[in-house]
């Protein structure tokens, strides 16, 4: 398949917001919790899996869903997931007690995971040569942008409605999305074109990537990185109203602007790339900057304005190492039959880190003598990337070859 001569911006942007639906699902939870647990009887060992049960969800199965990718098809597996992110919030909205509120988490979790193996290809598949890397650095801003979405309206449409109607409203949300993805995409088919069987079995797929060092090592540096970004992004509200007597509307904004800042540093990867600079010095660049601004925003000698300026200079440089390795599969992977594999991958490496990150910064700052002595985790964490950066420079992936690997997979027609 030739890639398209121009860009199709709309495409690029549908399976966007796909993604950032995603994510607030993933994000609507921890504002909410709260009054949660004020109408349904929650434990807070129950209320900590409600939050983080994605994270062991994409841990224990991001790999076989992008396998499932490849051979679905990139549409059907971002309608699949759409349709079940709807479905896990409708059974939330409804349930009347915490298990079966978790049981939605659950379903929610899988269908997160097929939108995020899946939507990206979708780009890819629409992206002209010279856009792939900006669509794809673009396409890395899902995270942050619908956490950051999650964490502000959250606490304002629970006040105005309640959060039952927010799980409800979110799930038509999906299903109209849902809805949206099966029209444009399905009006690019061409007629008449039948889809040739997959070239590799499913066990063959995954044995296929995992044999291939460049997915370990963009999941293992996207694993360093989200095991420092979320243990900030889940520990900043309590350490604001705990140690310095925030209000939870201040502590709110202030976390989403860091969570925010994420972006433009996932922004500019796509426009370094573009430019020519090889994917292994922006994971360098994002793990120096991890590691040189969390020796700052960890020490109590700086002032608190200048620990949360660092904590924004954090996240942006942070943001640099999703947008490296998220929009490195195509040039990875060992065929572009495995895309959607290697896409699975790196969820499975980020939701390693988002799940152990934070219970292993609590236990440093419990047993080490403060918050910090947590910058250790951290250091380690960018040290982490930077190894990475470093073995990944010695693969001498091309960059050229990556776009001969993208468009549909070969268990479905071009689109």
């Amino acid at each position: 398949m030739q890639p398209p001569s121009k860009t199709n911006w709309g495409a690029v942007l549908i399976a966007l917001t796909a993604g950032i639906i995603a994510a607030a699902h993933y994000g609507k939870a921890p504002s909410a919790l709260p009054e949660i647990r004020a109408q349904i009887p929650i434990s807070l060992i129950v209320g900590g899996w409600i939050m983080s049960v994605f994270s062991l969800t994409g841990m224990a199965f991001g790999i076989a869903a992008g396998t499932f990718a490849d051979r679905l098809g990139a549409r059907r597996m971002a309608m699949l997931g759409l349709g079940t992110l709807g479905l896990g919030s409708l059974v939330g909205g409804l349930a009347g007690s915490g298990e079966m509120l978790l049981l939605s988490r659950v379903i929610e979790g899988f269908g997160f995971i097929a939108v995020a193996v899946s939507a990206p290809v979708l780009i890819m598949r629409a992206t002209a040569l010279k856009d792939l890397q900006l669509a794809l650095g673009i396409w890395t801003t899902y995270m942050p942008a619908g956490m950051a979405l999650a964490m502000i309206f959250t606490p304002l449409l629970v006040t105005l409605m309640g959060w039952r109607a927010i799980w409800l409203l979110i799930a038509l949300v999906s299903l109209l999305w849902l809805l949206l993805v099966w029209l444009k995409e399905g009006s690019g088919k061409r007629a008449g074109t039948a889809a040739a069987p997959p070239e590799h079995g499913l066990l063959e797929n995954i044995q296929l990537t995992l044999r291939a060092p460049g997915p370990w090592l963009l999941s293992l540096g996207f694993g360093f990185y989200t095991l420092q970004w979320i243990s900030l992004m889940a520990w900043l509200p309590s350490f604001l109203v705990e140690e310095r007597g925030l209000s939870l509307e201040m502590t709110g904004l202030l976390t989403a602007l860091v969570v925010a800042a994420n972006i433009p540093g996932n922004l500019a990867v796509g426009w370094l790339l573009r430019w020519g600079v090889p994917r292994w010095s922006a994971l360098l660049i994002s793990g120096l900057g991890l590691g040189l601004t969390a020796l700052g925003l960890f020490n109590d000698g700086f002032a608190d304005t200048t620990r949360f300026l660092l904590c924004l200079a954090f996240s942006f440089f942070g943001g640099m190492t999703p947008g490296a390795a998220l929009s490195g599969a195509p040039a990875v992977a060992p065929t572009r039959g495995q895309i959607g594999t290697v896409n699975g991958m790196l969820v499975q490496g980020s939701h390693l880190g988002q799940l152990l990150g934070p219970p292993a910064l609590a236990a440093l700052a419990t047993y080490a003598g403060g918050w910090q002595e947590t910058r250790w985790l951290m250091l380690a964490g960018a040290a982490g990337i930077v190894f990475m950066a470093l073995l990944f420079r010695r693969l001498g992936i091309s960059e050229a070859t990556a776009h001969r690997r993208v468009g549909p997979t070969e268990a479905e027609p071009d689109t």
